[in-house]
């Protein structure tokens, strides 16, 4: 049987699992049998991941796990990889399945480590932080699908309006309260970033809360933070988070096509690393030389290719140039996208401003050098 669908709710409910302030160890177990084909090879690794977490000081979860799966066999069948959270302080211990391989690894810490499940959920490395005066929301994923990872409650008094002395130093101690709870969001954040960086970070906040997240803001936050949204996502649903921070999202993919077309025309007029037309990104592309393929959206593009040796020419329409072979048309822009993921390059489709690659013929590369 398939192990069953990893999805929002699961992690959601994840995050919410409450330590009290007691460590949990997040222990990733890798099953794909591409790597651990035997019993043996996947003993190993687990007695490597529990030594690491005894050294850590976290014999007791790592007791506790391993009787888990000694005693529940079936945790393995139909899996690709396994996720466990034990914290004996907090009595809390989870098992979760998973259909993808993942990195082996041990994670200690006062809140479950997520990220690889969200990865699963949602690629794409944009971080969302929802925060308000009590609670913070953390979410990871592309601009379009957001997987929650995890929260922050805390205990912070609400306002009242008494008035006199005792009013206002009990105000002061509110916004204290509101100031730490901030400052331990942002420590979450921070150590999310430090594990696997954003590229891009919006933070989700009232316009009251945006000079008390600001002041806390760690400088390699401060560099991938993309904008701020004012709203009130406190209890919304990925979905509608996703949606809120989408002008924001669509600003920054703007900025970045002006970007590269700006560098693009840079190197090809200086005689830098880039070229332009189908002929000389085919050929770059087979000399493992692009570093980013740039595409007009809706551009649509031919070639040619070689029935024998597979060799690809821009014209469809001639001869092979190696053994006079008629060529075959197939899609140019089908085949420039795959032979960039193959070469790790990546692919960036030019939407807002497609005239403008247009005149270099709708596809271009910017080179590693």
């Amino acid at each position: 049987m398939p192990p069953p669908t990893i999805g929002n709710g699961t992690l959601h409910r994840l995050s919410e699992l409450r330590t009290g302030g007691h460590r949990v160890l997040s222990l990733y177990l890798d099953l794909d049998p591409r790597r651990f084909p035997t019993p043996a090879t996947r003993d190993a690794e687990l007695s490597a991941l529990l030594g690491k977490a005894r050294r850590q000081k976290a014999d007791a979860d790592a007791r506790r796990i391993e009787a888990l799966l000694g005693e529940n066999h079936d945790l393995v069948r139909g899996a690709r990889a396994l996720a466990i959270f034990s914290s004996a302080g907090a009595d809390i211990l989870e098992a979760v399945k998973l259909s993808r391989g993942v990195e082996p690894m041990v994670v200690l810490d006062t809140v479950p480590w997520l990220e690889p499940i969200a990865s699963m959920v949602a690629s794409g490395d944009w971080g969302v932080a929802v925060l308000s005066r009590s609670s913070a929301r953390l979410l990871r994923g592309g601009p379009k699908a957001l997987a929650e990872f995890d929260a922050v409650r805390s205990d912070v008094h609400r306002r009242h309006s008494q008035g006199g002395w005792s009013q206002a130093r009990y105000q002061r101690g509110i916004e204290q309260e509101v100031h730490v709870h901030v400052s331990e969001a942002l420590e979450h954040l921070l150590r999310a970033h430090r594990r696997r960086p954003f590229d891009h970070l919006v933070i989700v906040a009232s316009e009251e809360l945006q000079p008390v997240i600001e002041q806390g803001l760690h400088s390699d936050l401060e560099r991938v933070l993309t904008g701020f949204v004012e709203a009130d996502l406190e209890d919304a649903s990925p979905v509608e988070v996703a949606a809120a921070i989408a002008p924001v999202v669509e600003q920054a993919d703007r900025n970045r096509e002006i970007s590269l077309l700006w560098e693009l025309e840079e190197a090809i007029s200086t005689g830098g690393h880039a070229v332009a037309g189908l002929d000389e990104v085919l050929a770059m592309l087979d000399r493992d030389r692009v570093e980013t393929l740039l595409i007009a959206a809706g551009a649509q593009l031919s070639a040619g290719r070689c029935p024998r040796c597979g060799a690809l020419f821009a014209d469809p329409a001639g001869t092979c140039r190696h053994d006079g072979s008629e060529l075959e048309a197939v899609d140019a822009i089908e085949h420039a996208v795959e032979a960039a993921g193959a070469r790790s390059a990546e692919v960036v489709v030019i939407t807002h401003d497609p005239g403008a690659l247009a005149e270099r013929g709708s596809i271009a590369a910017l080179l590693r050098f």
